[in-house]
């Protein structure tokens, strides 16, 4: 009787494990393809530029559950991957539009970028099975907002705003593993601290979040390309900037009036005025993508 005791429950176990490692699936973390040509050809100007990092604010209203959640780290990672592959595209723009980045308080423009996401969970239900453990039902929404200044260092109130704004297309629903308290840890899901490893269950949510990584992401380095002025249309300043120079020097105003929703208004003197005749890209929709389609491209 012991030994086929000790069976039922051996065979129980190896059960148990074997169902324990099939609930997680690798899911790989949404690719940031360089979007601009990797060849500069644009002769450069004598027009500096001051870039340097891009600041990144989160406003989040979510659970603890999900603070401790794999999905949580996986944001985090493509949090990170975002900026970096953002900064290094920027700097490539600058480079086609003639400009030379030179982080200097010489440099007679600025260019400063911030990154504003926005996590919100609702409709939080916490569950418990005896072999899974506990998990969490929710709903999660996502957006973002990009907001890059374009600023004139010898007069700060002389700038233009750039911005773009992506949302998910709506919440999308989750259920993932938390932490167990007592009970035989054995028998329930373990959760992956690997941004890449995903609970089974979550590839579908994961999706839809990187997809609407890389729409902002297209949508950030479009309206910057498309809507930057070209260097060589730029004024050179009659003095550069240094600590013993007052920034009152004689300047000519900041009109990029190259941009195409503004063309046809030549009267504009003030970058103040050119703001408000810029259409901002708000509210994108993310296009449908299919599974197999990962490729997004800028300046076709």
């Amino acid at each position: 009787m012991k030994k086929i005791l000790l069976s039922s429950a051996a065979a129980f176990l190896l059960i148990s494990c074997s169902n324990t490692s099939s609930q997680f699936i690798n899911v790989s973390l949404p690719n940031f393809k360089p979007l601009a040509p990797t060849q500069i050809t644009t002769p450069q100007s004598n027009i500096a530029i001051n870039f340097s990092t891009i600041e990144i604010e989160q406003n989040n209203n979510y659970s603890d559950y999900f603070q401790n959640s794999i999905l949580k780290i996986r944001l985090d990672k493509e949090i990170e991957l975002l900026k970096q592959n953002t900064e290094e595209q920027i700097k490539t723009i600058l480079a086609l539009k003639g400009y030379k980045i030179d982080n200097t308080s010489n440099a007679p423009y600025s260019l400063k970028g911030k990154i504003i996401v926005f996590i919100q969970e609702d409709n939080i239900e916490k569950s418990s099975t005896w072999l899974n453990g506990e998990s969490v039902n929710s709903t999660l929404s996502l957006s973002f907002k990009a907001k890059i200044d374009f600023v004139d260092n010898t007069n700060a109130q002389n700038y233009t705003e750039f911005s773009s704004n992506t949302n998910l297309d709506s919440s999308i629903h989750l259920v993932y593993p938390i932490k167990s308290g007592e009970g035989v840890n054995i028998f329930k899901t373990t959760i992956s601290t690997v941004p890449t490893q995903l609970n089974r269950g979550l590839e579908k949510p994961a999706f839809e979040i990187d997809k609407t990584f890389l729409t902002f992401y297209k949508n950030t380095l479009d309206t910057l390309y498309n809507k930057m002025p070209q260097a060589t249309s730029m004024p050179t300043p009659t003095q550069t900037l240094d600590n013993n120079t007052s920034k009152n020097l004689e300047f000519n105003e900041f009109t990029p009036l190259e941009f195409n929703e503004i063309q046809e208004d030549k009267t504009l003197q003030n970058p103040l005025d050119l703001q408000k005749q810029i259409p901002e890209n708000n509210n994108s929709t993310i296009p449908q993508m299919d599974k197999n389609t990962s490729d997004i491209f800028i300046f076709e």
